[in-house]
Parts: structure tokens; C-alpha cells; sequence
């Protein structure tokens, strides 16, 4: 009910919290290319991860887009072909915290980005930086399925509008020890300016190779700004 009359953001959100409800981030547009190297003397070629891609002007802007991952495809008559190469619009960031139980005793971090993709956000933990075991945690979401080694992350949007992470307590969820190296990573984008973005163009030399046709199969799409005090209050209830 409160949730109805609250006005602030802030209020709404914490409203929402309680109805265990994440405002949805930001999207950043994805688009689908083709892309072919020619004049290749090895037996394979890999397309780095976060290789970049300049888009056409939108608005009078270029947009910047990116791989995800790597991408590793044989070579054909000095050829090779990335069919179906998804590159998504916007930075990689990356951030890296060495964890201490005495300063931050509730395990709770904090994205200085308002732009985060929270859909590519990628966290891992170092078990310190002597020891460079790392696991990859995952969003916690079906609170009955965890224990105190489920290895996951918690999200949350702040007061202040950016996005928070946090870590189980040794109960719901493996818990921080002082000296693991917190390592996050995601893309921050402009949200829906760049939907409809078609022709693209790489902006560095996949290796020494600089014969590249790029043709583009979908443009741009699927941008869009982050939920709106509106549409926290219409699916707040429902997604509960």
C-alpha cells in the first residue's frame, strides 16, 4: 500500500525491496554481424574479447560496441567467417576490491555506474592475492535452494540511484573472508540512443590482418532505459 503514494524513487524502491523486487538497469542495445577476415596464413583466427566496433552516426554520435566473449573460428582458403557475431553496445568496466571484513562488515559493494548493464555483469571471487583460485558467483534468486557454500551474489538498487552487490552470510550463501579480491565486470551503455545502429566498422586490426568485411544481419536493438518510478510500482506487485 505504501508503495502506491510513495514519490521518491528512493521510497519506491525500498518499497519494492520488500516485495524482494530488483529495478530492472538499464539495457544496452545488441546487434548481429557477419564478419569475414581474408588474407590469413594460419590455420585459425580468434576475435578477442572486447574487440570494438564504431557504429554509423546516430544523432550526429558514434557508438562504440563490443565482443562479449572470444571467438575462435578455422581458416578456409585464407579465409575465416564469424556467422552470427553478437557485439553489444557500450564499455567494459572493470572493478577490483580486496576485501576486509572490518571495514566493510556487511560485505556490500557499490557500482559507480549509473549506465550498468546489470544483465553482462560478471563477478568472481580470488580466493586473495597470493592464492589465485577464482570462482564465478551467480545471482541469487531461489533463496530456499541456498546454503552456507552456495556460491552467489546479491543485487540491489542504493538510495543514490546506483546498483549494490552483496554477499551471503554463511546461511543464505557463501560468505567473504577477509583478503579475497572481489572482481567485477560489465558493460555500461547509452541505453536506447543507439537502437537501430546498422553499419559498423572495427576500430583496431583484429591482429595484423586489416582485410575485413562486416555486413550486418540485425541491426541495433533491444536498448532501453532503466525502469522508471512508474513501472517499479506496476511490476513490483506482479513480479512478486
Amino acid at each position: 500500500m505504501f508503495l502506491d503514494t510513495a514519490a521518491l524513487r528512493s521510497s519506491v524502491v525500498s518499497h519494492a525491496k520488500l516485495l524482494n523486487y530488483t529495478p530492472k538497469s538499464a539495457t544496452a542495445p545488441t546487434a548481429t554481424v557477419n564478419l569475414v577476415v581474408s588474407g590469413l596464413t594460419s590455420a585459425s583466427l580468434s576475435i578477442p574479447k572486447f574487440t570494438r566496433f564504431s557504429s554509423e552516426a546516430i544523432d550526429g554520435v558514434n557508438y562504440k560496441f563490443i565482443t562479449k566473449d572470444i571467438v575462435t573460428k578455422s581458416v578456409s582458403g585464407g579465409t575465416a567467417t564469424f556467422t552470427g557475431l553478437e557485439i553489444i553496445q557500450g564499455e567494459p568496466i572493470s572493478l577490483t576490491y580486496t576485501y576486509s571484513n572490518s571495514s566493510n562488515p556487511k560485505a556490500l559493494f557499490v557500482l559507480p555506474d549509473s549506465n550498468i548493464d546489470t544483465s553482462t555483469l560478471i563477478v568472481q571471487i580470488q580466493k586473495s592475492s597470493i592464492d589465485t583460485t577464482v570462482s564465478s558467483y551467480k545471482l541469487g534468486t531461489n533463496l530456499a535452494a541456498l546454503d552456507e557454500n552456495s556460491e552467489v551474489f546479491f543485487l540491489q538498487e542504493g538510495l543514490n540511484g546506483n546498483y549494490e552487490i552483496y554477499f551471503g552470510d554463511g546461511v543464505l550463501g557463501k560468505s567473504l573472508i577477509t583478503g579475497n579480491v572481489v572482481n567485477f565486470e560489465y558493460v555500461s551503455g547509452n541505453a536506447s540512443l543507439a537502437n537501430g545502429a546498422k553499419q559498423f566498422t572495427l576500430m583496431y586490426d583484429i591482429g595484423e590482418y586489416d582485410s575485413v568485411v562486416i555486413d550486418t544481419t540485425i541491426p541495433a536493438t533491444g536498448g532501453k532505459e532503466k525502469e522508471s518510478i512508474q513501472q517499479i510500482k506496476y511490476n513490483a506487485p506482479k513480479a512478486y
